[in-house]
């Protein structure tokens, strides 16, 4: 089962948005972006839908010439182009849009629509307007005839099927977890790096979550740890970042929020040697209009509901874009053994780490 578009788009916008002395802006701080990529999806729709000319000529005037009149689709073409989308080369670099949008937004580059947007409500020759109201029209039809190939919908399968499958797996595991352990204490962390290291690369990102896991292995801040989830984000301001999820047996382990603290001093005081910030999210539960974070047991239908809405929250921007990643963009530990399994449950080992 898929996750639903607009669940998963409620999921972002509804994380609370801080901003935090040495930190910056934590939360919803890419809310603005997905907002652009919501509005823009929600025309490209409406442009592939529509049928008819998008623009028509209406009645010369008595000098001979036309103006150019924008019906349905042509409105929702108009209304895509004034839309400021990201288009720099970092971006680009960075990041893939989802088909749909990457189509169509490709359609409009192709035809040179920015450089038009100016002149289509101009009046003019009849020669002259009716050549603009054929090209504008044939860039819909276009756009209308794209996503109808095989090639789009090979891609369009790929993309969201590869999103839905990430969900799924995340959303499993929780449960495989609730399912050996009674009670979950669940932290959160966003690490990050200072204003000063913001361009630190990926490699580089990627080389401190691979010390972090490995230390955790004979670190005793992790001795009760039974899983985690990561995901790999970037910000236009914070660069690389990871959100994590660490589950601990809350048999064992209690107060999330200092727990939640040490482990991001210890990534920002031993995993980065200085060069990393951390936001305390178990500090912050009131800022979320639902808390998914902190001690959590299994018969507390509620708070699992929460925590599955946390699990949204880390795949919300696969829904409009994704970030281009060297390797794996999320991962999660091994699902534990049933209950009924011999041996003692241990800590997830890093080194044994399934990838999303």
């Amino acid at each position: 089962m898929s996750v639903d578009i607009e669940e998963r788009y409620t999921a972002l916008v509804s994380k609370f948005d801080l901003h935090v002395a040495d930190v910056g802006q934590v939360g919803a701080v890419d809310g603005g972006l997905i907002c652009i990529l919501k509005e823009a999806s929600f025309y490209v729709g409406g442009l592939v839908k529509s049928q008819g000319d998008a623009f028509r000529l209406t009645a010369t005037d008595e000098f001979g010439n036309a103006s150019l009149e924008s019906c349905t689709a042509g409105k929702l073409l108009i209304k895509l182009v004034r839309i400021h989308m990201p288009d720099d080369n970092r971006f680009n670099a960075l990041y893939t849009l989802e088909p749909y949008l990457e189509m169509a937004m490709g359609k409009v580059k192709e035809f040179g629509l920015y450089q038009l947007c100016t002149s289509w409500r101009a009046t003019g020759p009849v020669s002259e307007v009716e050549m603009l109201m054929k090209h504008l029209n044939e860039c819909v039809n276009q756009i209308r005839q794209s996503v109808k190939t095989k090639a789009f919908q090979a891609r369009l399968n790929s993309y969201q099927r590869s999103s839905n499958k990430n969900y799924k797996e995340l959303t499993g595991y929780v449960d495989a977890l609730f399912e050996r352990y009674s009670r979950l204490l669940v932290v959160r962390v966003d690490l990050s790096y200072s204003k000063e290291n913001s361009k630190t690369t990926q490699a580089e990102a990627k080389q401190d979550r691979e010390r972090l896991f490995g230390n955790a292995r004979s670190n005793k801040l992790f001795k009760n740890m039974v899983g985690y989830i990561w995901k790999l984000e970037h910000g236009p301001v914070k660069g690389f970042h990871y959100h994590m999820m660490f589950f601990f047996d809350g048999s064992k382990v209690r107060e999330d929020v200092t727990l939640a603290r040490r482990v991001g001093e210890y990534w920002s005081d031993v995993v980065t040697k200085g060069r990393g910030l951390y936001f305390n999210c178990n500090a912050n539960k009131h800022a979320y209009k639902t808390c998914g974070v902190g001690m959590i047991d299994h018969t507390q239908s509620a708070l699992r509901e929460a925590l599955r809405g946390a699990v949204i929250y880390l795949t919300k921007t696969d829904l409009y874009m994704k970030l281009q990643t060297q390797g794996r963009g999320m991962g999660k530990g091994l699902s534990p053994a049933p209950k009924g399994a011999r041996g003692r449950p241990r800590a997830v080992s890093s080194s044994r780490e399934r990838m999303v």
